[in-house]
């Protein structure tokens, strides 16, 4: 097949086995240039390395015409040398609700494509019968199922985005007033509570893209806090032995997810270039009803455009209806450009965690905080 002449590169991550939408994007790309005559060319790789990348636009100048991202990449502006988008462009699909999870400062730096993004509570109902909503379950099974060689719960601590349901259950949140609220006692709880887990064999931490899904599949973890993103890996391999339920409550209080939406960017300034015109109309193909379906019938994902998730919504199985309603639960994440160092301080804390206790993690946070934020800010 002879090469077309105009192309477009998109970059989007790939986050192992798991991570089914790949086929999807791949497909509505395929589609696009086959019908419109330009090539769209996805380019993928894990998410540390796009975070990276994008972040090195401003030095090299180097990058494609899109990135299909997680919200708060919306973040990296500066870096990345985004374009702004053109107002009104996609206001007859998407609510101004959904659109404003990629608005900095009231800027639009991007356009969501798929909503959700949220953490739930998968369960494995053959080992605990009825959901397990409340930690009190996971303490009160821990000795029979630990018998049986099962964890009772697992999630993957060494990411940030998994710890704000422990940190929201102790009333703690990582903003404040427009600027970061980490280094707190609402945290420094959070912390010893997952290592007291951890230390009684309650808790596991293990890789969310890999270990983690693995053992629950294989029936060694009784139930786990991961992504509705993950929910079409879990549902082929586990079927019937899956359900969903609200994230627990931990000592009297819900614990809460974050839920952000996943969309494109523009880096590189890439909407002043030539190829303007087929970067904006391959954006308006990616939220036609036709690509939004692709996206939930074929990986289950959620589709940001409002009629599709209406229609989709009507006839979704019980676990994926449990899923949409616990969006109503979740809380915006916070998209401000110093939630970077957030996120950079959570991880280095969590990882300190298992190593030493609490206060060092703490330390870790603080220590991590100050180096890169205060940098930030001066």
């Amino acid at each position: 097949m002879e090469k077309k002449n105009k192309e477009i590169v998109l970059w989007h991550e790939f986050d192992g086995p798991g991570d089914t939408s790949i086929e999807v994007l791949e497909g509505i790309c395929k589609l696009y240039t086959e019908r419109f005559d330009v090539q769209v060319t996805p380019q993928v790789m894990n998410i540390t390395e796009l975070t990276t990348r994008l972040n090195r636009i401003k030095d090299t100048h180097q990058g494609p015409h899109l990135a299909m991202v997680p919200a708060d990449m919306s973040s990296y502006v500066e870096n990345g040398l985004y374009s702004e988008v053109p107002g009104g462009l996609l206001d007859d699909v998407l609510t101004e609700g959904t659109l404003s999870t990629m608005q900095m400062d009231g800027v639009q730096y991007g356009i969501p494509v798929l909503r959700g993004n949220h953490l739930v509570l998968y369960y494995n109902p053959e080992i605990f019968t009825s959901a397990p909503t409340t930690w009190d379950v996971f303490e009160q099974e821990a000795e029979r199922l630990s018998a049986q060689g099962i964890v009772p719960i697992g999630a993957d601590l060494q990411q940030g985005y998994w710890f704000i349901p422990f940190l929201t259950a102790f009333g703690g949140w990582p903003v404040q007033n427009g600027k970061p609220n980490i280094i707190t006692a609402e945290m420094k709880q959070a912390l010893q509570f997952i290592r007291d887990k951890m230390d009684q064999g309650v808790l596991v931490s293990l890789d969310g893209s890999t270990g983690l899904l693995e053992q629950f599949i294989d029936g060694k973890i009784g139930a786990i806090i991961c992504g509705e993103w993950i929910y079409n890996h879990l549902d082929k391999h586990m079927n019937h032995r899956l359900a969903v339920c609200q994230l627990p409550v931990i000592e009297g209080r819900q614990s809460l997810s974050m839920t952000s939406s996943i969309g494109l960017i523009y880096p590189n300034h890439s909407l002043t270039s030539e190829e303007r015109e087929d970067i904006l109309s391959f954006t308006r193909f990616m939220l036609s009803d036709e690509c939004q379906t692709m996206w939930t019938l074929d990986v289950q994902r959620i589709p940001a455009q409002e009629g599709t998730l209406k229609r989709l919504t009507d006839i979704a199985a019980p676990n994926k209806k449990m899923i949409l309603s616990l969006l109503d639960q979740a809380r915006p994440m916070p998209t401000f450009p110093f939630m970077i160092h957030v996120w950079e301080a959570l991880n280095a804390g969590l990882i300190e965690l298992p190593l030493s206790n609490p206060e060092q993690a703490l330390k870790k946070i603080e220590q991590s905080l100050q180096v890169s934020w205060g940098a930030f800010k001066s």
